[in-house]
């Protein structure tokens, strides 16, 4: 398995999609906040610190953005952005002026 190392302010230890899962053998559980996996010696099991998920929890509720915080004026004007160097000519448009219904 291969790591990508980032330099950069987080809350997690690490990220594993579902491939890392499958090569890890791990059975993940949410609510319990933890997993199981097989190792030469049996199965290990990694938990959680509760006060750790609580961190967590805070600091994404703090990162979300509330209705009440956007103004309904602010926009901005569209751009186009390349997302792909191999591909320049395939281009995203952003823009700034989305309606609170989606």
């Amino acid at each position: 398995m291969r790591f990508t190392m980032i330099r950069a302010p987080s809350s997690y230890n690490v990220i594993l999609g579902q491939s890392g899962l499958k090569a890890l053998w791990a059975v993940p559980s949410t609510i319990h906040t933890m997993m199981k996996f097989p190792t030469p010696r049996g199965i290990a099991t990694l938990a959680t610190r509760s006060t750790a998920v609580s961190e967590c929890r805070k600091l994404e509720d703090k990162q979300v953005v509330c209705d009440e915080e956007i103004e309904a004026g602010e926009s901005s004007s569209p751009q186009e952005i390349m997302v792909n160097p191999a591909y320049p000519d395939q281009l995203v448009t952003i823009g700034g002026s989305l309606t609170k219904e989606f």
